[in-house]
């Protein structure tokens, strides 16, 4: 008997939700840890599942760090195209990327520092280029704000990478603080915004 249309589209809705839960709480125990202090048995613990259900979502450990990774460009990606949509200057433009959900909730976007973990190097190359894309814009932003004096004279290479590193340690950063995640994305993109302005 064949289910219908509205039912499949339910079952999958709820394996989505589920996919997206492991890799949220995947990426929260990366960034704690580290990669190689992580184990698929650690995922598990967090998640109350065993450590064979994850295998119905990831070959292996470093699979599994590869599907965060993309999660995280992907949000990143979107966090870009808002920017550019939003943004009234180039200052603003960063200054919204560094506000969005791709740097601001605990999970996605510190372990980006741990790239070449990936062990694939088809994958790892696939993915430092999208990485380096989303330097480049933050880059062109920094120019673009030089060009309409919202940002000071400085190297757009240098500071781009500047913020972009800044960005990428923000979920590692309230690991260790008593601060709130918005408290620290607030004082983060005040900071970003002085450090700038002309």
């Amino acid at each position: 008997m064949t289910r219908n249309p509205a039912w499949r589209k339910a079952q999958q809705a709820q394996a989505d939700m589920k996919r997206e839960a492991v890799l949220q709480e995947a990426a929260n125990v990366f960034n704690m840890k580290g990669y190689h202090a992580t184990s698929l048995a650690d995922v598990a613990e967090r998640l109350h599942i065993t450590k064979t259900a994850l295998y119905y979502y990831v070959k292996n450990k470093n699979d599994l760090l590869y599907q965060c990774y993309v999660r995280s460009l992907e949000e990143i990606d979107q966090a870009r195209d808002e920017a550019n949509r939003n943004g009234t200057s180039g200052l603003d433009k960063i200054c919204k990327y560094a506000s969005s959900e791709a740097f601001t909730t605990h999970e996605p976007a510190a372990l980006l520092n741990e790239i070449d973990a990936i062990e694939d190097p088809r994958k790892r190359a696939e993915l430092k280029k999208r990485l380096a894309q989303a330097q480049e814009s933050v880059t062109a932003w920094v120019e673009e704000g030089i060009a309409d004096k919202s940002i000071a004279k400085c190297d757009p290479d240098l500071a781009g990478r500047f913020v972009m590193g800044a960005f990428n340690w923000v979920p590692r950063w309230i690991a260790g603080s008593s601060l709130s995640m918005d408290e620290i994305t607030r004082y983060f993109v005040e900071l970003t915004r002085k450090t700038l302005a002309p």
